[in-house]
C-alpha cells in the first residue's frame, strides 16, 4: 500500500511545497498500512497537514480504531488532523518508532483534540496509532519463552475464513491429573480492543511463575485462555465493534456465524463438564465521552446469585492489588440495570459472559473493561497493565479458596 499511496499524492497533486524548505521544494509523506493490525483511509493533504479517518470497513457504525506508519522525505513536522470525532484518547496518540515492538504515548498531559503534529525525521518510519497495537506476532513473541514448559500447551480453537490460527493457550497442572477448577479467559471479542492483551500477558506470566500461590493455582486449575476471539479481524485491522450483521460479542444466542464463538460454545461444555468456576471476558470501553471511559470496572450480570459471585471476586481482587491500576468497590462496578448495563443493549445477541454464566454449574462469570489510555487519572501502559493481570491472578487464587485446598 505504501507505493500506491506515495503515487497516488503525486499525481492527484497533494505533495506539498513550504514547512521551511525552498518554494521549490516538496514535502513527499508516505502513508503505510500494508502489515497487521493497520487501518487508516486519508481523505487529503495540504501542505504539512494529512486529513485522514478511520476506516470503518465491515462496521455498521462510526467507530475509532485506527493504526498507519508515516514516512517523510525530508525533516518535517506534519500535522495528522481527523475528520471523524472521536479518533485521540486524553493522551493522544500512542507512537513507535521501532516497526510497533513498543510503544509510548505522545503526551503524558490531558489532550482533547482530534488532531496532533509530530517531527517526522527524513527517511524514518514512525507508527501512530489510538492505542497500542497488539497482534499475533506480539503474542508468539511473548509465548515463546514458555513453551516448554510443562504447564503450558498452545493449540488451535478455530481456523478462520481466511486461513488463520485462533490460538488457544492451556495451562494445567502438567502433572498428567486434571485440576480442580475451570477457568477460561478471553480476549478481543472486539478486533480494535487491543490493551487488554497486555493484561493477559501479566496473569499468564504470574500463573506460570515461581510463586508459592501461583504454583498453587495452576495445580488446582486449568486455563483455557483465547487472546484473539477476533483473529481476523485483529490482523486485518478491523473496528470489530459493531460489525455487520452483528459482531463476535453478539454472536453467543442462536446459531453462532463466527467460528471462533461456534467453538467455543461447542467445546467449552466438554470441558468444563461440572462447571465453569470462573470465566472472565476482557474488553475496553469507548475512546472518549464519559466516566466510564477511563476507569477499569466488571459489568454486572442479570442474574443475581452469579452477580454476587462477582462482587466476591471484586472484593478478593482489591484485596490482593498491588499494582498501580487499583479498583475499588464505589467505581470498579456496573450493575446490571444502570447506565448501558441494561437487556436493551443485548438486543442484537447474548455476549461472552451471559452465556457462560448460563451454563450448567458455571461460579462466576464476567466482562473486565481497561480502558486504553486513562484509568483514574493514571497513565495506562502495557507495564502497568501486566501488572494489573499479575493482580487478577492473585484475586483468582483467594476467590476460589486455592490455599485452603493446597493444605487439606
Amino acid at each position: 500500500m505504501i507505493k500506491s499511496i506515495y503515487i497516488l499524492f503525486m499525481t492527484l497533486g497533494l505533495a506539498v511545497s513550504g514547512c521551511g524548505l525552498n518554494d521549490d521544494s516538496e514535502i513527499i509523506i508516505a502513508i503505510d498500512t500494508e502489515f497487521p493490525g493497520g487501518n487508516i483511509k486519508i481523505d487529503s493533504i495540504r501542505g504539512a497537514e494529512v486529513y485522514l479517518r478511520p476506516d470503518l470497513r465491515g462496521n455498521g457504525t462510526d467507530w475509532f480504531y485506527w493504526y498507519f506508519a508515516a514516512t517523510s522525505a525530508t525533516n518535517d513536522s506534519v500535522k495528522f488532523i481527523f475528520n471523524a470525532p472521536g479518533c485521540l484518547g486524553i493522551r493522544g496518540p500512542a507512537v513507535s518508532l521501532d516497526g510497533g515492538l513498543t510503544w509510548n504515548w505522545l503526551t503524558e498531559s490531558e489532550m482533547r483534540a482530534n488532531e496532533f503534529s509530530y517531527l517526522l525525521e527524513a527517511g524514518r518510519e514512525i507508527r501512530f496509532s489510538m492505542g497500542m497495537p497488539y497482534v499475533e506476532a506480539d503474542f508468539r513473541r511473548f509465548i515463546k519463552p514458555y513453551a516448554t514448559h510443562p504447564s503450558v500447551r498452545l493449540d488451535t480453537l478455530c481456523i478462520t475464513p481466511k486461513g488463520r490460527v485462533t490460538e488457544r493457550l492451556t495451562i494445567s497442572p502438567g502433572t498428567g491429573r486434571p485440576g480442580k477448577h475451570r477457568i477460561l479467559l478471553t480476549a478481543r471479542h472486539h478486533a480494535c480492543e487491543m490493551m487488554t492483551n497486555y493484561l493477559l500477558e501479566g496473569l499468564v506470566s504470574a500463573v506460570l511463575s515461581d510463586d508459592p500461590q501461583m504454583i498453587a493455582l495452576r495445580n488446582n486449575s486449568e486455563f483455557w485462555i483465547i487472546p484473539f476471539m477476533d483473529k481476523d479481524g485483529v490482523e486485518q485491522g478491523d473496528q470489530g465493534k459493531n460489525r455487520l450483521p452483528h459482531d463476535h460479542n453478539r454472536d453467543y444466542s442462536g446459531e453462532s456465524i463466527y467460528c471462533s464463538t461456534a467453538a467455543l460454545r461447542q467445546q467449552t461444555p466438554i470441558w468444563a463438564s461440572r462447571g465453569l468456576d470462573f470465566a472472565l471476558d476482557l474488553h475496553c470501553p469507548r475512546l472518549t465521552g464519559g466516566k466510564y471511559e477511563e476507569t477499569i470496572y466488571m459489568l454486572g450480570l442479570e442474574d443475581p446469585d452469579i452477580q454476587r459471585q462477582q462482587y466476591a471476586f471484586l472484593r478478593q481482587l482489591i484485596a490482593a492489588g498491588t499494582g498501580p491500576l487499583r479498583l475499588d468497590t464505589d467505581t470498579s462496578f456496573l450493575p446490571f440495570g444502570v447506565s448501558w448495563n441494561t437487556s436493551e443493549n443485548y438486543s442484537e445477541g447474548r455476549n461472552f459472559s451471559s452465556w457462560a454464566a448460563s451454563l450448567p454449574g458455571t461460579r462466576m462469570a464476567s466482562t473486565l473493561e481497561a480502558p486504553y489510555a486513562t484509568h483514574k487519572n493514571i497513565t495506562v501502559t502495557p507495564q502497568n497493565l501486566r501488572l494489573l493481570g499479575k493482580d487478577i491472578a492473585s484475586g483468582l487464587y483467594r476467590f476460589l479458596n486455592i490455599g485452603e485446598h493446597t493444605a487439606r
